[in-house]
């Protein structure tokens, strides 16, 4: 079992690595929009996706090749995906494979709707996400081999809208030579951390995607985590998911914790245990250096002292950014009354 196959983020990044997952969330500011008050009212008619690849940085390019400008200021973020990027070269850990394989497997479904009067040139085009269920046809043919898996992500499949997906996911911007841009806009991540998961409300959400009538391609998704969330949420499940798996994979005896070498175990302890005691409290790993020096080091001014959308407004730093890669094919499903 990899590390990020179950802490998938798919990102996070939230990033992702964020399994990821996309629906509605945040407050976000009066408008509705994040604060973007110029954000229109989607018109047109709806094109539908299920995405079929999400791209979890491995290293420090990658991640600089996803990041999106949140706060308006010129500059590319995406911190968590620096951090997820750092653990894939400076842990040795195998961030994508988790990733696709629970992707393939159906483990996590996202959906996607461009809603467009024309998906080469147009303003006020919104896009919708969803959570993804009941797939058709089943993502694998046969549960117990993951080569069968991903029928379900052909293009040609159909699916429900979970029960527990929100509604209100969405990001509105402009079509120009069918390069979508879009943000800020209302998007939470959801991170399956093994059997478990964690929902987490992206502030400033931000889309950049070429569009057609079959595919969505190279695309980035970003948004910022508060660091409310951070420290109340995102660090307490990575912590419990680091414990399990050294419950997983090793077996402490005395001075030697007994770990199945190269297992995700053995190599988190290596990676977080600094006093060789075989165990990594919640303080512990918020004392790693990489981890204080980002997940931890919120990067972005995005909020006002009163807590509402406001980029750049107060000066302190209040938010931890977060970006992916992903692409999606088409994919039918009915969307909820009243979009």
């Amino acid at each position: 079992m990899s590390f990020i196959k179950t802490l998938s983020l798919a990102a996070l990044t939230a990033t992702t690595s964020f399994g990821l997952a996309c629906g509605g969330g945040g407050d976000g500011g009066d408008d509705g929009n994040n604060g973007n008050a110029d954000a229109g009212t989607p018109v047109g008619t709806h094109t539908k996706y299920v995405v079929d690849e999400l791209v979890v940085p491995a290293n420090a390019s990658q991640s600089n090749a996803v990041a999106l400008d949140l706060d308006g200021d010129g500059i590319a973020d995406n911190a968590l995906g620096g951090l997820l990027g750092a653990l894939g070269s400076t842990a040795g850990l195998d961030l994508q494979t988790g990733v696709d394989e629970q992707l393939a497997a159906g483990d996590f479904i996202l959906l996607a709707s461009v809603k467009a009067e024309d998906l080469v040139n147009a303003n006020d085009v919104g896009t919708y996400v969803f959570f993804g269920d009941n797939p058709t046809p089943a993502a694998c043919t046969d549960e117990n081999d993951p080569t069968t898996c991903g029928q379900h992500l052909d293009g040609n499949g159909s699916f429900d809208i979970a029960a527990n997906s929100p509604s209100d996911a969405l990001i509105v911007g402009s079509l120009s030579g069918g390069s979508l841009t879009a943000g800020p806009g209302s998007v939470s991540i959801e991170l399956p951390l093994g059997d478990a998961s964690v929902q987490l409300d992206l502030i400033a959400a931000h889309i950049d995607v070429s569009v057609s009538e079959s595919a969505l391609t190279g695309g980035k998704l970003g948004g910022a985590i508060t660091a409310d969330d951070v420290d109340n949420k995102l660090m307490p499940a990575v912590q419990s998911l680091i414990v399990g798996l050294i419950d997983e994979n090793c077996t402490p005896n005395g001075s030697d914790c007994g770990c199945v070498a190269g297992s995700s175990g053995e190599q988190v302890l290596g990676f977080f245990d600094t006093n060789n005691d075989c165990m990594i409290p919640l303080e512990e790993l918020n004392a790693n250096s990489l981890i204080d020096a980002t997940i931890r080091n919120p990067d972005l001014d995005l909020l006002d002292a009163d807590g509402n959308f406001n980029p750049n407004s107060d000066g302190v730093d209040d938010s931890l950014s977060v970006a992916v890669g992903f692409s999606a094919v088409s994919a039918a499903f009915d969307l909820p009354a009243g979009i």
